[in-house]
């Protein structure tokens, strides 16, 4: 079991204390990265100015794409699994 290091991150201007393990870190501070990079295009795009209203945009992109590339994986994984059958049924 990896020892968890305590990080700072900085997301929109407040401190998050979090405890992550090393190999966690990295995609931790990239996440950051990312997270206040949309902050900073929606704030142009859309003219918001309450972070709560930024996040909540923020999230439903996200949990967009993330059903998109769910549904995606699923597709194609039914689609493999069905070549393979036919593969099978040539024998």
């Amino acid at each position: 079991m990896e020892d968890k290091v305590k990080i700072k991150v900085a997301i929109a201007g407040r401190v998050y204390p979090l405890k992550v393990t090393q190999s966690e870190e990295e995609h931790v501070r990239k996440a950051v990265d990312f997270i206040d990079e949309r902050i900073k295009i929606i704030e142009k795009k859309y003219a918001i100015k309450d972070i709560q209203d930024i996040q909540a945009l923020i999230l439903l992109e996200l949990a967009s794409e993330l059903n998109f590339l769910t549904n995606q994986n699923e597709k194609e994984r039914q689609l493999m699994l069905e070549k393979l059958n036919q593969l099978l049924q040539l024998e």
